[in-house]
């Protein structure tokens, strides 16, 4: 569990302020519908209250145990500034939730067959929590995508059932080509295809299965997750890009940080995984824990993915390939 932290006071101007009514939601476990509990020293944010999906007891508390650094004026005049820094990250996310949920009612509004790639990392539980809210859900007006690499993690796979659970929706799952499963793949391409050609195991697990997700759904508006802090590819993102596609990202200007307050405002359920250590979750071979201090660095969050891999001229994977133009 993470100490004493400095955490930003700037509130970013993004949008006009907005009250933004939090309902009473308990942490609510998708297979058992009981209330959950905090489990001691699982912290993957910098407050008390994130309910892993799979532990059931008491209501999770409010209160906040993180204590804030004030400047060197607050120690030199006495004046404790840990509840103003806290009104203004609560301000701060007012903001935020307010011009995500206004983004996703544009989206729902304007196009006729809007979807929505989901992996379950945290961004994307913020989404789908955002989309319940606005009826994204009802006679499926967005539809959820969710790619099986056949190399995720069955924690994943447990996890999307549990989701489905709670919002009552159904994924579309999309997958390899022609395998059934994961032997069937390994008896085809090998299991260390990811080894020997990166970029044709993206193409075959993962861009060709998510163009044809995007053809099959006839998807004329991408919602997805990614943000400005994710990294230097994702630095000048903007909410909206226009196209034969649009692409939205509602939390374009969200921090990790604002994701899990967002999850700890309203109780939400995360990926189990969180709690061993991984920031980000994604294909079992290449992802790997990340030290909790380092969780909320720029480009912290997915600083433990595609470890191990290059690219083919050497430099540094940092994506798939899902978002790149050729991959519509």
């Amino acid at each position: 569990m993470f100490g004493v932290m400095d955490i930003s006071a700037t509130a970013m101007a993004v949008a006009p302020l907005a009250s933004v009514s939090a309902q009473s939601r308990s942490p609510v476990s998708c297979e058992t519908q009981q209330p959950l509990a905090v489990r001691p020293g699982l912290f993957p944010g910098s407050r008390p209250g994130y309910a892993p999906v799979v532990w059931k007891a008491k209501r999770v508390p409010k209160s906040c145990n993180v204590q804030i650094r004030g400047s060197s004026l607050a120690k030199e005049t006495g004046i404790d500034v840990t509840e103003w820094n806290k009104q203004v990250r609560d301000e701060r996310l007012s903001i935020l939730e307010t011009q995500a949920l206004n983004a996703l009612r544009k989206t729902i509004e304007n196009y006729q067959r809007p979807a929505f790639p989901c992996a379950l990392i945290t961004g994307d539980v913020v989404i789908l929590d955002l989309l319940s809210r606005v009826g994204a859900f009802d006679d499926e007006k967005v539809k959820i995508i969710f790619i099986d690499t056949l190399h995720l993690f069955p924690e994943t796979l447990t996890f999307l059932a549990a989701v489905e659970k709670r919002y009552g929706c159904k994924a579309h799952i999309f997958q390899a080509a022609g395998m059934a499963n994961k032997q069937e793949y390994d008896e085809k391409y090998g299991s260390d295809l990811f080894i020997r050609d990166v970029d044709e195991y993206d193409r075959i697990c993962k861009v060709e299965p998510f163009s044809r997700a995007l053809k099959t759904l006839e998807v004329d508006a991408m919602v997805n997750g990614r943000r400005r802090d994710h990294g230097a590819e994702r630095a000048h993102l903007e909410i909206f890009e226009g196209g034969d596609m649009a692409k939205v990202q509602p939390l374009a200007y969200w921090e990790f940080r604002d994701c899990w307050d967002y999850i700890e405002k309203y109780q939400l359920p995360y990926h189990p995984l969180h709690d061993q250590g991984y920031p980000s979750i994604g294909d079992m071979q290449s992802t790997l824990p990340v030290p909790k201090s380092q969780w909320f660095e720029y480009g912290g969050e997915r600083s433990g993915r595609f470890q191990g891999i290059k690219n083919k001229d050497g430099s540094t994977k940092t994506e798939c390939g899902i978002h790149a133009p050729t991959s519509r």
